[in-house]
């Protein structure tokens, strides 16, 4: 099955010549393995490769929704722990409005959220009471603060494979200006929800579709004000009937006015126009597809594919300083580094400009990108990201509304 994706009528990007400026911070002792994501080849040293996940185990009957909110869980583990039912919900009853600061949910290995870097940046849940073993705003997890751990199926995100990878990523978008490490690109202005254990118990597809379900159900049911998700993963799937799961996954995201900012693979110069690549490559509004700029932000970095009709963007993905456990900080490189720049961004763009939709954002991230000859029929916008011009032009969407006429008084 190809998949296609063409550039929207309306991208017109523009060609920029300045550089956006970031604080330097100082260098770290390169990354060589880090939880099983292995360096590859002649490769740079701190390389990760975009984690795949677990295969399926053959022959097994997965449903589409196995995080079923409201009705009867599944286990995540044959016999292991079990998400607890939901609290049904009344229809008649009106739907909280989000609101808060953006939220930019990182489904991934899980964030330390003890990181002295990151403690004051974790979304927390307001409907639950840390520690009581209760699930208190009633959506299925127990202890849910800072988010859910599909592997496990509990309110504890960050335990399982991959907790390197989810806290670099994490870092990237919101690591805290405090002097210390890195400046995460939404510093102050956003806030990250864990999602972790992608990469334990149940394959990736079934813990993807579990995450989006989760999270669909704190935006609608709980009014948690989560405008994107962090995609810094992603495999080849040939199946129709998994490429069908992966596509209603991500269309209840976008249902859900949620954008989804997704890792294409990493390649070495590889084109997936012609690759079934889930979920980067799925052609729904709400998606956008980055490849890896080079440490200078001239050309494609070596490890990076790309692919004029599925590939958005580039951003700098190559020796990106972020958070790792135990309040430590480490340069990796990978296309898994390049996504959060982008979502980071997308996550400014959404405090600049509340009323904004996913698909506007993605939009204006495509409009605005720089040009770049090395980018020129390689990705979709022949660019790579504007962090500044992007937010300018939510800044400039912004409609300034009418003044409401004085109440007369007594």
């Amino acid at each position: 099955m190809e998949i296609n994706r063409k550039s929207p009528a309306s991208v017109a990007p523009t060609a920029r010549t300045g550089e956006t400026s970031r604080a330097e911070a100082p260098k770290a002792k390169p990354l060589t393995v880090r939880d099983g994501f292995e360096t590859k080849g002649a490769r740079p040293s701190n390389f990760v490769d975009r984690p795949t996940g677990r295969p399926a185990t053959p022959g097994a009957g997965v449903p589409a929704s196995a995080f079923a909110f409201g009705s009867s869980n599944v286990a995540v583990k044959p016999d292991a722990n079990k998400v607890v039912d939901a609290k049904k919900v009344d229809p008649s009853q009106p739907k909280p409005k989000p609101s808060g600061d953006p939220v930019i949910a990182v489904i991934d290995g899980g964030v330390d959220f003890k990181h002295t870097d990151l403690d004051d940046a974790m979304w927390t849940n307001p409907g639950e009471i840390d520690g009581d073993g209760i699930d208190n705003d009633g959506n299925g997890v127990k202890d849910d603060i800072h988010g859910f751990n599909v592997g496990f199926g509990d309110g504890n995100p960050f335990k399982g494979d991959g907790t390197d990878h989810g806290t670099h990523v994490a870092g990237i978008i919101a690591a805290e200006d405090n002097g210390e490490g890195n400046t995460g690109i939404a510093a102050g202005k956003a806030k990250v929800l864990s999602v972790g254990g992608l990469y334990d118990g149940a394959d990736l597809l079934t813990n993807f579709e579990r995450s989006v379900d989760y999270l669909v159900n704190l935006k609608t049911e709980h009014g948690v004000n989560i405008r994107a998700a962090n995609a810094s993963f992603g495999n080849t799937y040939r199946s129709p009937a998994d490429q069908a799961r992966w596509t209603a996954a991500v269309q209840k995201l976008a249902d859900a006015d949620i954008l989804l900012v997704a890792a294409t693979a990493n390649g070495n110069g590889s084109n997936m126009n012609n690759v079934a690549d889930m979920p980067a490559n799925i052609d729904l509004p709400n998606v956008i597809t980055i490849a890896s700029m080079d440490k200078n932000n001239d050309k494609l970095a070596r490890f990076s594919s790309h692919g004029d009709k599925v590939v958005d963007l580039a951003a700098v993905g190559e020796d990106v300083l972020s958070t790792v456990p135990g309040n430590q900080w480490e340069e990796m490189s990978g296309t898994s580094m390049a996504t959060p720049t982008v979502a980071a961004t997308a996550a400014r763009m959404f405090a600049e400009n509340p009323d904004l939709t996913a698909v506007q954002v993605r939009d204006l991230l495509l409009k605005t990108v720089e040009l770049d000859p090395d980018l020129k029929g390689k990705v979709i916008t022949g660019g790579k990201l504007d962090i500044d011009a992007a937010i300018q032009a939510a800044k400039d969407s912004v409609v300034a509304k009418p003044e409401q006429p004085a109440v007369a008084t007594r």
